[in-house]
């Protein structure tokens, strides 16, 4: 009855669908003809070695430095039409790659509508957060694990920093923003408050809690308002998560880049060179490797087109093809809103799949059939204080992510990614084919399980 009697409120919530892209849905999202991005001005220049004049050969070559990554040997760099050609003589140049924007978001819809453990007493929980059930995150609180100590780095559109679920956890002196046109860490679109809250929305007795709500979450804006985003903020993000000594970061975004040179989202397609193509995803790789080497672990969303991670379609989604992230596939339920008995595990209809995956966790399924078929999606935080249904496998990893925080708290920081991702394997549910398969990896993550002695 409780969660009849909240739907009745109607509008205190927004239903927000993230499911854009998906076959049984709006149709799976491919890459049209491309637009020529000569002359953006914008590239990443990477090198086997980094030169120690950089700054000056680059301003003798006409162009600027706007920022140099040295853990990675290379740096993001500003010049003219001809600059490109200028530059590929340099020594210990490995790649000149256009640093274009990107739509790394699937398109979203949106409808407005006009006890024992620790998440008892917040409004949204019992009826809602089936989420939280489906990985027993009950069971991790009840045994003392919150995540308490352990910073999580969110990669996305930003968070809101007002929000009352969200302000408790957020280190805002720590967040940071590499969005030029929005220099400030306020989410625009929603999806970075969503994915911040399932991952530590506060125990504050309102709204919606997370799987860590004892975490420590950091804003790190690589994506604008629209869900795009250039190249080199990638980077850029992953590096500053380093930086600052998260011990998580989670990227619930992906770009498809096919071999051939193509890379974006339906109408937001450019072209860039296949050279261009695959130095960019070596810096990526080399960004992700580095990382790993100094204790970071890396968790990323498979993506939502329902594709096969063998290659089959030509296209590699970036990051989470790129190789050592955690990689997580989606499950959700069909008909929650009716029966609390439901298979909470089945496999999303839309996420991608293949031997790159992980894990699963819970993601959001739909029936549009139903008419109360949003309630099989993830409710959680939302943008202006709000609370928001998403669905996709943005939200799926940030419950990975979340019970990674509650690892590294109860081995006091300890363990490095690999072991932190073997906790992970040792106590997830093996769903699916024995072992790693395709569609849930390892098994559906299980929070209880993953703090036990």
């Amino acid at each position: 009855m409780k969660r009849r009697a909240v739907w009745l409120l109607g509008g205190l919530l927004a239903i927000t669908l993230f499911l854009a892209g998906c076959t049984a849905l709006l149709g799976p999202e491919r890459l049209v003809e491309p637009q020529s991005i000569e002359g953006t001005g914008n590239y990443i220049l990477a090198f086997n070695k980094l030169p120690s004049d950089l700054s000056e050969t680059i301003s003798a070559l006409g162009g600027s430095v706007r920022a140099i990554l040295e853990e990675i040997d290379a740096a993001l760099v500003t010049g003219d039409a001809s600059f490109a050609a200028s530059v590929e003589g340099m020594k210990g140049l490995d790649a000149v790659i256009p640093d274009v924007s990107t739509q790394w978001l699937p398109d979203m819809t949106r409808v407005e509508l006009s006890s024992d453990h620790i998440g008892e007493d917040e409004t949204y929980f019992a009826g809602y957060q089936w989420d939280m059930l489906a990985i027993d995150a009950p069971g991790a609180w009840d045994a003392g694990y919150t995540g308490a100590g352990v910073r999580v780095a969110i990669m996305d559109t930003g968070i809101d920093p007002t929000h009352p679920d969200l302000a408790p956890v957020l280190n805002a002196a720590l967040s940071t923003s590499f969005v030029p046109d929005e220099p400030f860490i306020d989410d625009l679109d929603g999806h970075g408050s969503n994915v911040a809250g399932i991952v530590a929305a506060a125990d504050n007795g309102l709204g919606v809690i997370g799987v860590a709500p004892g975490a420590e979450i950091v804003a790190i804006k690589v994506l604008d308002g629209t869900g795009s985003g250039d190249f080199g903020w990638l980077l850029e993000g992953i590096l500053y998560a380093v930086s600052i000594d998260a011990d998580i970061v989670n990227m619930s975004l992906g770009a498809y880049m096919s071999h051939n040179g193509y890379v974006g989202y339906g109408d937001a397609a450019v072209y860039v060179g296949a050279s261009a193509i695959n130095g960019f995803v070596n810096l990526v790789r080399k960004t992700i490797n580095y990382a790993l080497s100094q204790g970071v672990l890396l968790v990323a969303s498979a993506g939502n087109d329902a594709l096969d991670g063998t290659g089959d379609s030509g296209l590699m989604h970036v990051p989470s093809d790129v190789g050592g992230c955690v990689v997580v596939s989606a499950t959700g339920p069909i008909g929650w809103a009716y029966s609390q008995d439901v298979d909470l595990d089945q496999f999303a209809f839309y996420s991608d799949y293949g031997p790159q995956i992980d894990f699963a966790a819970p993601g959001g399924n739909a029936d549009l059939s139903l008419p109360l078929w949003y309630f099989d999606l993830v409710l959680n935080c939302s943008n202006g204080g709000g609370y928001s249904w998403y669905g996709g496998t943005s939200q799926a990893s940030p419950h990975v992510a979340g019970v990674a925080a509650l690892i590294v708290e109860k081995h006091g920081g300890a363990l490095t990614p690999s072991q932190i991702k073997q906790q992970l394997r040792h106590s997830a549910d093996d769903l699916g084919k024995p072992g790693q398969d395709p569609y849930f990896g390892f098994g559906r993550v299980n929070a209880a399980r993953a703090v036990e002695d």
